[in-house]
Protein backbone atom coordinates (compact mmCIF):
# COMPACT_ATOMS: atom_id res chain seq x y z
CA UNK A 1 0.00 0.00 0.00
CA UNK A 2 1.45 3.53 -0.86
CA UNK A 3 0.16 6.49 0.71
CA UNK A 4 1.33 9.83 -0.65
CA UNK A 5 1.60 12.83 2.22
CA UNK A 6 0.97 16.18 0.13
CA UNK A 7 0.55 18.29 2.57
CA UNK A 8 4.09 19.52 3.11
CA UNK A 9 4.11 20.18 -0.69
CA UNK A 10 0.96 22.10 -1.18
CA UNK A 11 1.64 24.32 1.97
CA UNK A 12 4.60 25.45 0.31
CA UNK A 13 3.39 28.28 -1.77
CA UNK A 14 2.23 30.80 0.46
CA UNK A 15 -0.05 33.52 -1.10
CA UNK A 16 1.09 37.40 -1.47
CA UNK A 17 -0.42 40.63 -2.33
CA UNK A 18 0.37 43.84 -2.90
CA UNK A 19 -0.95 46.99 -0.49
CA UNK A 20 -1.28 50.28 -3.07
CA UNK A 21 -1.78 53.16 -0.69
CA UNK A 22 -2.34 56.82 -0.89
CA UNK A 23 -1.48 59.35 2.00
CA UNK A 24 -3.23 62.05 1.59
CA UNK A 25 -3.99 65.22 4.22
CA UNK A 26 0.34 66.51 3.68
CA UNK A 27 -0.40 70.39 5.06
CA UNK A 28 3.58 70.86 4.34
CA UNK A 29 6.11 70.59 1.33
CA UNK A 30 8.99 69.67 3.82
CA UNK A 31 10.66 66.55 5.74
CA UNK A 32 9.95 62.50 5.32
CA UNK A 33 6.88 60.46 5.00
CA UNK A 34 8.07 57.76 7.54
CA UNK A 35 5.37 54.09 6.98
CA UNK A 36 5.80 51.34 8.73
CA UNK A 37 3.83 47.90 7.86
CA UNK A 38 3.45 45.64 11.18
CA UNK A 39 2.18 42.27 11.10
CA UNK A 40 2.67 41.89 14.73
CA UNK A 41 0.34 43.34 17.38
CA UNK A 42 3.41 43.21 19.81
CA UNK A 43 5.50 45.16 17.74
CA UNK A 44 2.81 47.44 16.71
CA UNK A 45 4.68 51.19 16.35
CA UNK A 46 7.76 49.52 17.53
CA UNK A 47 9.01 47.15 14.73
CA UNK A 48 7.51 47.54 11.53
CA UNK A 49 7.90 43.99 9.73
CA UNK A 50 8.16 46.52 6.28
CA UNK A 51 9.15 50.03 6.18
CA UNK A 52 9.74 53.05 3.81
CA UNK A 53 10.68 56.25 4.09
CA UNK A 54 9.67 59.12 1.62
CA UNK A 55 10.93 62.30 1.04
CA UNK A 56 8.07 65.47 0.49
CA UNK A 57 8.15 68.00 -2.38
CA UNK A 58 4.80 68.63 -2.58
CA UNK A 59 1.84 68.90 -0.66
CA UNK A 60 -1.81 67.00 -0.98
CA UNK A 61 -1.19 62.96 -1.36
CA UNK A 62 1.91 60.03 -1.83
CA UNK A 63 1.20 57.19 -3.59
CA UNK A 64 2.98 54.13 -2.79
CA UNK A 65 2.87 50.67 -2.69
CA UNK A 66 4.22 47.14 -0.85
CA UNK A 67 4.99 44.43 -3.24
CA UNK A 68 5.31 40.60 -2.52
CA UNK A 69 3.78 41.03 1.40
CA UNK A 70 2.66 37.23 2.18
CA UNK A 71 -1.10 37.25 3.03
CA UNK A 72 -2.05 38.08 7.04
CA UNK A 73 -3.60 40.93 8.75
CA UNK A 74 -1.60 44.26 9.30
CA UNK A 75 -1.44 47.69 10.65
CA UNK A 76 0.03 50.89 8.94
CA UNK A 77 1.54 53.88 10.71
CA UNK A 78 2.47 56.92 9.38
CA UNK A 79 4.30 60.00 10.61
CA UNK A 80 5.47 63.17 8.87
CA UNK A 81 8.84 63.86 10.03
CA UNK A 82 9.19 67.40 9.55
CA UNK A 83 12.56 68.05 10.74
CA UNK A 84 14.08 64.87 9.50
CA UNK A 85 15.31 63.74 12.95
CA UNK A 86 13.78 60.24 12.59
CA UNK A 87 12.01 60.66 16.10
CA UNK A 88 8.19 61.36 16.34
CA UNK A 89 8.35 64.34 18.20
CA UNK A 90 5.82 64.62 21.02
CA UNK A 91 4.96 66.97 23.69
CA UNK A 92 5.08 66.23 27.68
CA UNK A 93 2.42 63.71 27.82
CA UNK A 94 3.39 62.07 24.67
CA UNK A 95 0.79 63.74 22.31
CA UNK A 96 2.74 63.80 18.87
CA UNK A 97 3.21 67.12 17.79
CA UNK A 98 3.91 65.93 13.82
CA UNK A 99 1.07 64.84 11.56
CA UNK A 100 0.11 61.17 11.76
CA UNK A 101 -2.05 58.32 10.24
CA UNK A 102 -3.15 55.54 10.39
CA UNK A 103 -5.03 52.14 8.37
CA UNK A 104 -8.47 51.84 9.10
CA UNK A 105 -8.75 55.84 9.62
CA UNK A 106 -8.02 54.61 12.68
CA UNK A 107 -7.66 57.82 15.23
CA UNK A 108 -7.53 57.25 18.56
CA UNK A 109 -9.73 59.56 21.03
CA UNK A 110 -7.36 58.80 24.22
CA UNK A 111 -3.86 56.89 24.54
CA UNK A 112 -1.78 55.97 21.47
CA UNK A 113 -3.02 53.79 18.60
CA UNK A 114 -3.93 49.94 18.95
CA UNK A 115 -3.22 47.91 16.50
CA UNK A 116 -6.86 46.30 16.17
CA UNK A 117 -8.32 49.62 15.44
CA UNK A 118 -5.80 50.08 12.25
CA UNK A 119 -5.92 46.45 11.48
CA UNK A 120 -6.82 44.84 8.10
CA UNK A 121 -6.25 41.57 5.79
CA UNK A 122 -4.52 41.41 3.10
CA UNK A 123 -6.25 38.23 1.41
CA UNK A 124 -5.83 38.90 -2.19
CA UNK A 125 -3.74 39.73 -4.97
CA UNK A 126 -4.09 43.78 -4.54
CA UNK A 127 -5.81 46.16 -2.03
CA UNK A 128 -6.45 49.93 -2.14
CA UNK A 129 -5.98 51.92 1.53
CA UNK A 130 -5.94 55.52 2.32
CA UNK A 131 -4.09 56.78 5.02
CA UNK A 132 -5.67 60.45 6.25
CA UNK A 133 -2.56 62.17 8.15
CA UNK A 134 -3.60 64.59 10.45
CA UNK A 135 -2.56 66.48 13.51
CA UNK A 136 -3.36 66.91 17.06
Amino acid sequence: MIVYFLNPILSNGQKSGTIHMTVDGIKDENGTLRIGLFSEQDEFLEEPSYSRDIKIDQQSEIQTSFENIPHGVYAISVYHDLNDDNILDSNFIGMPKEPVGFSNEHQPKMGPPKFNGAKFILDQEEIILTVSMYSY
